[in-house]
């Protein structure tokens, strides 16, 4: 929860903070690199939904992801609903809910299945690249057919990097955030293709 409540106070301040004059370029190649040499990766995670609106709380999930970047194939489970990315079509199935289609390059789970990890392709606008505590975080505006995206990624680069999660603001103003657990995040393993199918 406290992650949560920190992620959330970062993501805030990230889209209403001024972009600063200059990017750190060194820790931004090794964010790229990092994240263009992840073949695959396995975390159980937790996600937090959040509408903004103080009466409402936040829905709050567990689950797990699943990435093969080498096959262009992501899926993140989250209580009882899902999304699948394959073959260029991200699927989302929300509970009780019929089942919406995107192109996956429109939408920032994109960005983790590029081919190779770059921050100045055309669509990514990098805003901000900060070290808060042990913690950095990449803050960018994805651009997407509904308009600009602000998106915020975390590492954590010491000993060794770490994806530590991410929060994507959505077309209806909410906000969710995704923390991986590191203690049971893998990476570089390999990946059953039937944790891909459409249920």
């Amino acid at each position: 929860m406290r992650f949560f409540l920190f992620v959330s106070f970062l993501f805030f301040s990230a889209i209403f903070a001024d972009a600063p004059s200059s990017i750190d370029g060194i820790k931004l190649k090794k964010i790229e690199d990092f994240l263009s040499s992840m073949i695959s990766l396995e975390a159980d995670i937790k996600m937090d939904i959040d509408s903004g609106n103080k009466q409402v709380p936040a829905e709050r999930h567990e689950g797990k992801i699943w990435l093969d970047r080498g096959n262009g194939l992501l899926r993140i489970n989250y209580g009882k609903s899902f999304m699948v990315a394959k073959k260029g079509t991200l699927v989302v199935r929300q509970e009780n809910e019929r089942p919406q289609e995107y192109m996956t390059d429109d939408t920032p789970a994109g960005i983790l299945l590029c081919p190779k990890i770059d921050f100045e392709s055309k669509g990514i606008v990098v805003k901000s690249l900060t070290s808060i505590k042990d913690l950095w975080q990449l803050s960018l505006n994805y651009e997407s057919p509904v308009g600009s995206v602000p998106v915020v990624l975390y590492f954590r680069p010491n000993p060794v990097m770490v994806l530590m999660g991410w929060a994507i603001q959505n077309p209806d103003g909410s906000v969710t955030n995704v923390y991986l657990n590191p203690d049971k995040t893998h990476m570089a393993i390999k990946i059953d293709p039937s944790v891909f199918k459409i249920d």
